[in-house]
């Protein structure tokens, strides 16, 4: 049987595995980091959707040993934990954003990957994604420091236009980017979000 492209390892997939990353989504993150200068040393980093984890890991080498990167995710990781990072088994729509605060203080800045597991009606998988997104947004909102940034995934169709308005709302700055390493199928959008008014 055939499989379908999403199923297909790619140039991406590849270079994720020979690199030690478990999945391609690395190279999203590292696209995104370079136009926007999302990571620097010393950050105190929140990552929604964590696993498997390459985002995790690219971020903890970014903030170096000085920083800290927490991940929480439903699903477990698919790699061991350096000093520097931390991880929550946990659903995000579970999570009380002040409680986490209390437990585990302010971030600089909050990363979300989190999607949807699609079923291929693309209108209902796009407001699943932005369900998904507000959720993030919930969470950044209380933990990030005055001026903290925000980075979420989202895709592209019934909501995305209202979801992006309700950011601009919140951020002194808000651009869109879909990168190079993302799949030509997809419909996801990535949205930077700078400065927490």
């Amino acid at each position: 049987m055939k499989k379908p492209d999403y199923q297909k390892p790619d140039y991406y997939a590849r270079k994720a595995k020979a690199e030690g990353f478990p999945a391609r989504s690395v190279f999203k993150l590292e696209e995104l980091d370079q136009r926007f200068k999302i990571l620097a040393s010393g950050m105190k980093v929140l990552d929604l959707g964590a696993a498997p984890g390459s985002w995790m890991k690219y971020a903890g080498e970014r903030v170096g040993k000085n920083g800290l990167v927490v991940g929480i995710d439903r699903n477990p990781l698919s790699r061991v934990l350096r000093e520097n990072e931390k991880f929550f088994e946990k659903d995000v729509f579970l999570i009380e954003p002040q409680e986490l605060k209390d437990k585990l203080g302010s971030f600089d800045l909050v990363l979300s990957d989190l999607a949807p597991d699609t079923m291929g009606q693309k209108g209902t998988d796009a407001l699943r994604s932005v369900a998904l997104a507000e959720q993030a947004l919930r969470i950044a909102e209380v933990v990030l420091k005055e001026r903290g940034n925000f980075l979420v995934k989202v895709f592209e169709g019934p909501g995305f236009e209202e979801f992006y308005r309700l950011l601009r709302g919140k951020f002194l700055s808000v651009k869109s980017f879909k990168p190079k390493s993302s799949r030509a199928s997809s419909k996801e959008i990535y949205i930077f979000c700078k400065s927490k008014k």
